[in-house]
């Protein structure tokens, strides 16, 4: 086993805040990052600078549920911005001041998903997707969901609203499958996605 011989870090000219880029695929995109009240919001800020990585800008929004297994400010140091945690005066949820391109619910738990498919607003990441299915249906932007719960929760009425999901034009992610719970994939095919939603999306846009 290799001993520390306690020299100091090599120097590095990236800021502190810095993520290294290794792509530039959304470049120029912004990206809404949902997170609800799985377990796997723990992971969200590796996420969220891995999505920088490929030249992203990133904002969480997290329902209270969520920050039970994640910090707003550890998002905040991950994304480089403020973590929406309320609906406020601002209306964040809406974003008409700066839209976001692509929507990534991530973990998206069954209840979640559940109040999506019924219409129910009252969460700040509900009530962001209800403005983004609405921006959605006229082609402005995809919306992305990452389904993560225990094996026992996958029911008729979950197969059914994530069919739901799917009609509406949602892009349902496929669970990781491991030890009976339907997992959140890695980062890799997260970010994958995201990227592949992104393409589509300018792929529609007029030239300019």
């Amino acid at each position: 086993m290799k001993e520390w011989d306690r020299t100091p870090p090599t120097p590095s000219d990236l800021g502190d805040h810095e993520v290294p880029r290794e792509g530039d695929e959304l470049h120029g995109m912004r990206i809404a990052l949902l997170v609800t009240g799985g377990i796997a919001a723990y992971t969200t800020p590796t996420l969220a600078r891995s999505l920088r990585r490929r030249g992203g800008e990133v904002q969480a929004f997290c329902t209270s549920e969520a920050l039970r297994y994640v910090t707003a400010e550890t998002l905040e140091w991950a994304t480089t911005n403020r973590c929406i945690t309320g609906l406020t005066p601002d209306a964040e949820h809406l974003s008409d001041d700066d839209p976001f391109d692509v929507y990534l619910v991530a973990p998206a738990s069954y209840n979640t998903i559940g109040k999506v498919v019924a219409g129910i607003a009252d969460t700040v990441v509900t009530a962001a997707l209800a403005s983004a299915l609405g921006r959605m249906e006229q082609g402005r932007v995809r919306v992305l969901v990452a389904p993560t719960m225990h094996g026992s929760m996958h029911n008729r009425v979950l197969v059914d609203n994530c069919r739901r999901l799917v009609e509406l034009g949602v892009r349902v992610i496929p669970p990781r499958d491991a030890y009976g719970k339907h997992n959140l994939p890695g980062d890799e095919t997260l970010v994958a996605e995201v990227v592949a939603a992104g393409a589509e999306l300018r792929s529609t846009r007029p030239a300019r």
